[in-house]
């Protein structure tokens, strides 16, 4: 099995792995990658994170994002300071955050895609690369569903979460 770079794409090396067989692609990160994001040349997280391309979140084992970078707030439409400190479901105008209980406390929550794969990813180690999330908006100002394609790397004590991509759908809730 093909072991590529969830971040790069370049090839790390191979995988033995006879159950999938050997044109199944394996994710994980290269040491480049690694050392950029544990930023060990004294550059300013901040920085380091708007400098990236790619739509990116640092958020706690529990889901709150620590830091976001200036292209994952525009997609999102919002300041920085809106983002911060915030759950996911609460950043990303879920419906079941909005109940009295709030983001990962209610019945729904245990089956949310983004939390589960940002708490097994701090859990584990082990990284997701390009799943689908889907989280419910359903409200006036933001009717339907909201999909996602999200990487997940654990970096230190905290994942990097990377928008991958970020869909909106009309009336129809999909989960």
């Amino acid at each position: 099995m093909l072991q590529i770079c969830a971040w790069c794409k370049k090839q790390i090396g191979t995988v033995s792995q006879t159950t999938f067989g050997d044109d199944v692609v394996s994710h994980g990160i290269c040491k480049d990658c690694v050392d950029n994001l544990t930023f060990q040349k004294g550059v300013p997280l901040q920085r380091y994170l708007d400098a990236l391309r790619e739509p990116v979140m640092l958020m706690t084992g529990d889901g709150v994002v620590c830091q976001v970078n200036s292209a994952a707030c525009r997609l999102l439409g919002k300041e920085a300071t809106a983002v911060e400190r915030q759950l996911a479901g609460d950043v990303f105008e879920c419906a079941y955050a909005r109940l009295p209980e709030g983001c990962g406390r209610t019945i729904h929550c245990s089956g949310c895609t983004l939390r589960r794969a940002v708490t097994e990813t701090h859990q584990t180690g082990i990284p997701r690369y390009r799943i689908p999330a889907t989280l419910s908006r359903e409200d006036p100002d933001h009717p339907g569903s909201i999909t996602m394609y999200i990487t997940t790397v654990k970096v230190g004590d905290v994942v990097l979460l990377r928008l991958d991509r970020l869909d909106e759908q009309g009336a129809s809730a999909c989960r």
